[in-house]
């Protein structure tokens, strides 16, 4: 009597899942593969650890409708080929995780065995592409905190060569690539308050101008309430007595933020317009120009 025909892979602890096993570096539709076999990017500046909520909420969304949109990886092979320093990083993984890092991590916290991945084998062609794939990723799907896309910028820059030629590959400014690259010159202080919220991004822009030391005094001094002079004349008469109690010592007017801000430029106007020139754009810099202008013509054909 013929034996009865035995599937291989039923005597496997797991169910075979032949490929997610085979490294290929043609593009692929949407497979499967084990979570434990897509390594997270070594090279995402994204803090998962900071990014808790989300990821429990995508993976209450994972338990109740699956996932809906698979994540782009590359097989291990390509990625060696431009990172081979990162081999201990990705241990034994056969893919190395692209885009949906956080569906990768919201995966193992619903403890789901597989992940749906996507094989793109050209975003490892070079270690810019891979930079540039990781930071439009972030930056166009969902806002990074201001320090962690100073990061990703930071990394591309490093890969381009120069901030014009990253701002090229994020379709960016090269202005607003220096206005990320100088979030990295805050203090560390500084770059706390402002991941978390506690400070908005314009109070902070400039003052990678004052020295490390002096920049959180800065940000005080411009964040207190300008200070009203003291009226000490009654019904037109001066009052010299001080009320009781009070301190004689009359507090000085506060310097306009302008005069301030005029000053930490440099104080002149050739000055001024060069730090202005490295932080707006060639469109912005014309406005002011154009407002200025129409504000003088204004005065001058007033007085």
């Amino acid at each position: 009597m013929a034996g009865k025909r035995v599937n291989l892979s039923d005597l496997a602890t797991e169910p075979a899942l032949p490929e997610a096993r085979v490294p290929a570096f043609a593009e692929s539709a949407p497979r499967t593969a084990r979570v434990q076999q897509v390594a997270a990017n070594p090279l995402n500046t994204r803090d998962l650890d900071a990014d808790h909520a989300k990821i429990e909420s995508i993976a209450d969304s994972l338990r109740t409708h699956g996932q809906l949109q698979p994540c782009a990886v590359v097989s291990r092979e390509a990625f060696l080929r431009i990172y081979p320093e990162y081999e201990a990083a990705i241990g034994r993984a056969t893919w190395v995780q692209v885009t949906g890092g956080r569906r990768r991590a919201a995966a193992l916290l619903a403890e789901q065995p597989t992940l749906d991945i996507v094989v793109k084998n050209s975003l490892a062609e070079s270690r810019e592409a891979w930079v540039s794939a990781t930071a439009a990723e972030n930056l166009d799907r969902e806002n990074l905190d201001p320090i962690e896309e100073a990061r990703a910028v930071q990394l591309l820059v490093q890969e381009c060569g120069t901030g014009k030629a990253a701002a090229e590959r994020l379709s960016r400014t090269p202005a607003w690539v220096t206005q990320r690259l100088n979030l990295l010159k805050l203090a560390p202080e500084l770059q706390a308050m402002l991941r978390s919220g506690a400070v908005p991004l314009r109070d902070v822009r400039d003052l990678h101008q004052v020295p490390l030391a002096d920049q959180l005094d800065e940000l005080r001094q411009r964040q207190q309430p300008p200070v009203e002079p003291k009226l000490t004349a009654v019904n037109g008469t001066a009052d010299s007595a001080s009320p009781e109690g009070s301190s004689e010592k009359s507090e000085r007017p506060r310097k306009s933020a302008a005069a301030s801000a005029i000053r930490r430029l440099g104080g002149t106007p050739e000055k001024v317009a060069d730090s202005l020139r490295a932080e707006m754009t060639p469109e912005d810099l014309r406005t002011l120009a154009n407002l200025l202008l129409e504000a003088s013509d204004s005065q001058e054909a007033t007085q």
